[in-house]
């Protein structure tokens, strides 16, 4: 008989999607520059090759602290013009 093993298993990622147009004051840090749009979630891997996305959320960051807030998907394109 032959053993057949199949190796899945997950893996996360961050996207950054662009930046904002103007400048945002970070409440945590005081600074005051564009704030990042990133996409994070996982990815199911099949033998260590990323497959299926799920469990996406998006954010926009401070660049300086990391400070920031979700944002809702349909949301992305108004903060890339703010």
């Amino acid at each position: 008989t032959r053993i057949r093993m199949i190796i899945w298993g997950y893996k996360g990622y961050e996207k950054k999607l662009g930046q904002t147009q103007s400048p945002i004051q970070c409440g945590n840090c005081e600074k005051t520059a564009p704030w990042q749009i990133i996409e994070t979630g996982r990815k199911f891997t099949l033998y260590w090759i990323p497959l299926i996305p799920y469990g996406k959320k998006y954010y926009v960051l401070c660049p300086v602290c990391q400070y920031g807030k979700e944002i809702e998907k349909n949301d992305i394109n108004e903060f890339l013009n703010y």
